[in-house]
């Protein structure tokens, strides 16, 4: 019975969980290691999915594709009220192509595609405070 119970039970959450299409958006934050603009390329390395390993926590590295159209954006702390209203909110501004650099704070927003990740965004976090 308690097996019926729960095969009907994971049948019902897979049908009503949303579907996680292969092109679905996702985020991945890190510090930049390597920017190979010839190659179209930047390898990002951050703590995701956590991962330890002796006591250790293991970072992961993903290289991520860069297209001639992906968006760069920094974002800082405003030193006051930012335009949102909010003291202290982040503000964006839009960068060249390519001005990211090795030890660079980013999120790379990207495609899912099930090879390497085609970047939709890089966003660089400005250093600091306001």
């Amino acid at each position: 019975m308690r097996r019926t119970v729960a095969l009907a039970l994971a049948s019902l959450l897979a049908w009503a969980a949303p579907a996680r299409p292969a092109d679905q958006e996702a985020r991945y934050s890190g510090t930049v290691v390597t920017v190979d603009r010839a190659g179209g390329l930047i390898v990002v390395e951050g703590m995701g999915p956590w991962r330890v390993e002796g006591g250790v926590t293991q970072l992961e590295r993903r290289t991520i594709a860069v297209g001639p159209s992906t968006p760069f954006v920094k974002v800082r702390r405003a030193s006051g009220v930012a335009p949102s209203g909010w003291t202290g909110d982040f503000v964006e501004s839009m960068l060249e192509p390519w001005q990211v650099s090795e030890g660079d704070w980013v999120t790379v927003t990207f495609k899912r595609d099930g090879g390497r990740p085609p970047a939709i965004r890089i966003t660089v976090v400005a250093p600091g405070g306001p």
